[in-house]
């Protein structure tokens, strides 16, 4: 059964209670250095403990942002995937970078991860 209350908002590590988050907040991690111009691996997992991929509970798609700035999105399918992606990315402006990474669950609605990133010539 959905949670409701968790549809009303974005969740977040600190708002989402701790047993959900731990499966639904997206983890973001970089491959190598982000240098202007040049593309570099982001990987996203959904979940620091591994989130079910069943025909009635399931991460549905995860988008990735760089500040507000969107880059891309990844659907996923029910039993035939698993909620994790790389994706290369080329930042084009030096200096600090959030990359934002958002999930939706089908049950739990929808769920932020941040990474800082500093990107250099």
């Amino acid at each position: 059964m959905a949670e409701t209350s968790l549809f009303c908002q974005v969740n977040t590590l600190a708002t989402g209670p701790a047993d959900t988050a731990k499966k639904h907040v997206p983890v973001i991690t970089i491959q190598g250095n982000a240098k202007v111009g040049q593309p570099f691996t982001v990987n996203i997992k959904v979940g620091e403990a591994p989130h079910g991929m069943e025909n009635g509970h399931f991460i549905q798609f995860v988008d990735l942002y760089c500040g507000h700035i969107y880059i891309s999105r990844v659907d996923f399918t029910a039993e035939l995937n698993r909620p994790e992606v790389s994706l290369s990315v080329v930042l084009q402006h030096e200096g600090k970078r959030t990359l934002r990474a958002f999930s939706r669950c089908n049950l739990h609605g929808i769920w932020e991860g941040t990474k800082e990133v500093d990107v250099t010539k």
